[in-house]
């Protein structure tokens, strides 16, 4: 599937030749900046990334927290050290000046893409039925939201992680309290694991205790 682009640009010229030079790999979707609404289009078009050369569509996009995360860069005829700066400076992850080479567009539209499928593989832990968003910080289990504590999400979050693996008491401790673990009790994460199957009673199937040692999720 065929990732989606959105241009925001004033220049007709320019939409039509990144709707050319990118038609081919990528599904564009290019708008004027003139009565647009970027917020309302990004979440209409879900796009893998947005190229725009409106520094205040990137403030807008960047400032809304259903749009701060759709990766942006800007396309600019500015181009002195300060405008670069400003542009990243109000969240773009890059910054391209025009005229650019067409070769350069795409290799670093490759990249960001490359980077941040990447880091959705990482943002979502799956194992069996148990579903975790690790940026979001949510967890479902048979499609249903569990009502977690923060340190109950982490202790599942990490147990979930390492699926069929024993995780001991101490990397528990260091993983979730870290800099306070050494005030931290066995009893303390029992408790905490205790609760977790009282929450949801399938967990007690798959949150295994390994005697003397620690816990092991199994899916």
């Amino acid at each position: 599937m065929k990732a989606t682009i959105l241009v925001f640009d004033d220049d007709a010229n320019t939409r039509k030749f990144l709707e050319a030079l990118l038609g081919n790999e990528f599904f564009v979707q290019s708008f004027s900046c003139e009565n647009q609404n970027p917020i309302e289009l990004v979440n209409k078009h879900q796009p893998s990334l947005v190229l725009l050369d409106s520094f205040d569509f990137c403030k807008r996009l960047k400032s809304d927290p259903s749009t701060s995360s759709t990766p942006v860069m800007v396309l600019s005829s500015k181009n002195k050290t300060s405008d670069v700066a400003e542009g990243l400076t109000l969240g773009a992850e890059d910054f391209l000046t025009k005229p650019f080479d067409h070769k350069e567009l795409l290799l670093r539209i490759k990249s960001h893409l490359k980077n941040l499928k990447a880091v959705q593989q990482i943002q979502f832990v799956k194992v069996g039925k148990l579903e975790i968003d690790t940026v979001d910080r949510t967890a479902k289990y048979a499609g249903i939201m569990m009502n977690l504590t923060i340190t109950e999400y982490d202790i599942l979050r990490l147990l979930a992680s390492k699926s069929g693996s024993v995780v001991s008491r101490e990397d528990i401790m260091k993983a979730i309290w870290k800099d306070s673990a050494t005030e931290t009790t066995d009893r303390t994460i029992d408790v905490h694991i205790r609760s977790l199957r009282k929450k949801i009673p399938e967990l007690a199937d798959h949150i295994k205790s390994v005697y003397g040692v620690g816990y092991q999720y199994w899916a």
